[in-house]
């Protein structure tokens, strides 16, 4: 998904010369076009994250647009209080982009791998986050960015190898996409977990069950009468490669109960609250926490039936 952002921003950037790209030693085989193009508004901070958010506020208060970019661990845990104090704190015009969300970096194990970045950043004042789920959302989404003007969060994972939109939708800001609708089940989903749970929710659909399947690349801010309007059985799952806590667990359940809608036999499939400190490909770490297609299928075969008591 990083090439997509790299792509849509060499685009933005030729027609914005108020935009600068910092990285803190990465961007090997992804900015090379950007610094070519741009060599007096791209910067390698070095390994010096907490550097790079102060570097970024500074420019963003003379005018510039700022992206700055690493990987998901560095930028958050390391920068946490530099983004809180620098950037949301005075509202700037700074987007902060995260390469390897979830179990993305599988082998370099638990300091790359993130279970707890989109509940941090959710609770941010005045930041926007973004969590695609393909090339298609990282397109979509890098368009809202690209006209908002406060503090954005961009969290990229591993692009699935299909997509699962027509290429002519589009994405209203604060809402979400519909891949599928059916009053079996309804399921919200962010990110590329999309991929296991697009699959696990085909092999439901051969059974005779339809389900409606929202995706949602935007989840702050977040449309409460776009979740209602999907919501179309009263049994509901939502599935994250993020822990609960605050996850998007914790934003659709909360929207229930702010309007309160009766009757809604609640489930989440998301990482446990725990320390993620096993190593192994993605694939095995999915299977391991129950995110796997089979291990989703399971779940959602069993709750469309559950009633609520």
């Amino acid at each position: 998904m990083r090439f997509v952002f790299t792509k849509e921003l060499i685009k933005y950037a030729k027609k914005n010369k108020n935009v600068f790209l910092i990285t803190s030693d990465l961007g090997y085989r992804t900015f090379e076009k950007y610094k070519k193009l741009f060599p007096d508004r791209f910067i390698n901070a070095g390994v010096s994250e907490n550097n790079m958010i102060g570097i970024s506020a500074g420019l963003a208060m003379s005018g510039k647009k700022v992206f700055v970019y690493s990987i998901l661990p560095f930028v958050v845990f390391r920068s946490l209080e530099q983004i809180r104090n620098n950037i949301c704190h005075n509202n700037l015009d700074v987007k902060i982009i995260g390469g390897g969300g979830g179990f993305s970096y599988n082998v370099q194990g638990i300091s790359h791998n993130t279970s707890e970045d989109i509940s941090i950043m959710r609770s941010l004042p005045n930041l926007s986050v973004f969590n695609p789920a393909s090339k298609i959302e990282t397109e979509l989404v890098m368009k809202i960015i690209l006209k908002n003007k406060s503090p954005c969060f961009l969290r990229l994972g591993k692009a699935p190898q299909i997509d699962f939109h027509k290429k002519n939708i589009k994405l209203n800001n604060k809402k979400g996409l519909v891949v599928c609708k059916g009053r079996d089940l309804t399921v919200f989903c962010t990110g590329n977990i999309l991929e296991n749970v697009n699959l696990a929710i085909r092999k439901l659909n051969k059974m005779g069950k339809k389900i409606t399947l929202i995706s949602l690349p935007i989840l702050k801010p977040i449309s409460e009468k776009f979740v209602l309007q999907n919501t179309l059985s009263k049994n509901v799952v939502t599935i994250e490669e993020n822990v609960k806590t605050a996850g998007l667990s914790s934003l659709i359940a909360s929207i229930y109960i702010k309007n309160q809608l009766k009757g809604i036999n609640f489930k989440s499939i998301s990482l446990d609250d725990k320390v993620h400190n096993l190593i192994g490909t993605e694939k095995y770490l999915r299977k391991i926490n129950d995110l796997d297609e089979l291990s989703i299928y399971k779940v959602l075969r069993k709750h469309i039936n559950e009633k609520n008591i």
